[in-house]
């Protein structure tokens, strides 16, 4: 907005603490079955941040072919599934010794903190991967503050090829050997493990948990995915009703449920302590029975979760947010890969995410001291707030903010983000929206501009020379003078 303005600078500043909801919302973005979405897009869209992202990758460094992502390099396989390749087909992580910090993975760590959110890295990895290695890729993920990374994720399966080429009591030894690198070279990185399905309900037992057991200690986090049905053929063979078994599975909500607390309630038995649990992966298949049933499905969990408020479910992520098939809130457009179409479950969860329960909560207090923020995560950080008297909702409202800040703003309900070399924000809808009953809150929270902690800190300040200012017109009469 260049040009001489009447502009009002914001006064009487608060301090705004955010705290973590009492269940966090993510989601996937990318994956064996689409492409990553950059996060102005996803922001944009949904009109609010989540707590982390979660990124699909890979590392198998002594495989033939390797680093090609394995559809690429195997064109030839793979007529029999996702995962019928030497390793799996997800997008290959570049890092390691020798390897490439520039690579799409890390590109997309620091896209995903700028805009204020965790990175959840899951990564499947051969279970031969020697220390040397782990120590690298440790210090290499060590400058993404709070990163999770979820560790060969649905361990108690058997469709990836670590699971396929290790034992069981291999794979909970590599994790925990993984976990005891990680603590000394990347203590901020939280390890999570995914795994668990309860195969009877009277004893409580699970898959494989006699040798997986030794997993939950070592793991910060504990997981496990769940999907209300799921097309696990795909794409190479067409969802027919009549194919139940063979082509896709039906789970349903009452089923998705008893498994979430079984699990759980194992967990804390077989370990002897309590981390909670939160759901890796959830969906609905839109391929079977329709779009319209997996947002039924899917909307009735997420009310059923704000209805009766599990306490030991800690996080859920939705899976994910576009998708070459209908697994996302998105399809991906046949004609231009680059665009999506929304999925009838969108609306639904654009309102199921501004959900009290599922916000991040907010403690506002007078600010005494200078006009300082604090990033640490995307929910436990500290920003700056104001409280906006609007006489009614406004024509115009803009805020003139530092130029050089890279800043994630909250106005009203909405979110909008600011890169550094950008100075003006519209918030004139967020306003409208919002309505004139109570002040129109602004606030605003300073994430690393370049996605990446210095030298591995936990905490990112940033300090504002001035208070923002604002352009705010109640109507607009172009006869009238100034």
């Amino acid at each position: 907005m260049p040009g001489k303005q009447r502009l009002k600078q914001l006064s009487n500043p608060f301090q705004v603490r955010l705290s973590p909801a009492a269940c966090s919302l993510d989601i996937g973005d990318g994956s064996e079955r689409g492409e990553y979405v950059n996060q102005d897009y996803v922001l944009t869209t949904l009109g609010r941040p989540h707590r982390a992202v979660s990124l699909m990758y890979c590392y198998y460094p002594f495989t033939k072919g390797w680093p090609k992502r394995a559809s690429l390099a195997f064109k030839k396989r793979g007529k029999n599934g996702s995962w019928d390749y030497p390793y799996d087909d997800y997008f290959p992580f570049t890092g390691g010794p020798k390897g490439d910090t520039e690579g799409n993975a890390f590109q997309q760590m620091r896209d995903i903190r700028r805009h204020g959110q965790d990175v959840t890295l899951t990564m499947t990895m051969d279970c031969a991967v020697p220390d040397d290695h782990i120590r690298v890729i440790a210090r290499q993920l060590k400058p993404y503050g709070r990163l999770r990374l979820r560790l060969n994720h649905e361990c108690d399966g058997f469709w990836f090829v670590y699971s396929r080429k290790y034992s069981y009591i291999q794979v909970a030894d590599f994790f925990v050997r993984f976990s005891h690198i990680l603590e000394k070279e990347a203590p901020n990185v939280q390890l999570i493990c995914c795994w668990g399905h309860v195969n009877d309900f009277k004893t409580g037992e699970l898959n494989h948990e006699k040798e997986l057991a030794p997993i939950l200690e070592a793991a910060d986090v504990w997981s496990a995915d769940e999907y209300f049905s799921l097309h696990f053929r795909w794409p190479f063979m067409a969802c027919e009703p009549w194919d139940l078994g063979k082509t896709h599975k039906v789970a349903g909500v009452d089923e998705v449920w008893r498994q979430i607390t079984g699990v759980h309630k194992r967990f804390v038995q077989l370990s002897g302590e309590d981390k909670g649990l939160e759901i890796g992966e959830l969906n609905a298949d839109g391929n079977v029975g329709g779009e319209l049933y997996q947002s039924k499905l899917s909307e009735t969990f997420y009310r059923r979760v704000l209805r009766e408020k599990p306490k030991f479910l800690k996080g859920i992520t939705y899976y994910q947010f576009r998708d070459r098939g209908r697994l996302g809130l998105e399809r991906e457009d046949a004609n231009n890969s680059e665009n999506g179409l929304p999925t009838p479950f969108m609306e639904v969860y654009k309102g199921l995410i501004q959900e009290p329960y599922f916000l991040p909560k907010e403690e506002w207090a007078r600010l005494k001291g200078p006009l300082k923020m604090d990033w640490r995560t995307s929910d436990d950080s500290d920003g700056l707030g104001w409280k906006l008297g609007l006489k009614k909702k406004p024509v115009f409202l803009e805020l003139l903010l530092d130029k050089q800040a890279n800043l994630m703003i909250k106005a009203g309900k909405k979110w909008h983000y600011k890169k550094p070399g950008v100075d003006w924000v519209d918030i004139t809808l967020a306003a409208v929206e919002w309505g004139t009953a109570k002040p129109f809150p602004i606030v605003l929270f300073a994430p690393p501009a370049d996605g990446m902690n210095p030298n591995g800190t936990l905490s990112v300040t940033f300090q504002l020379k001035t208070p923002p200012k604002m352009r705010l017109h109640y109507e607009w009469n172009s006869s009238k003078k100034r």
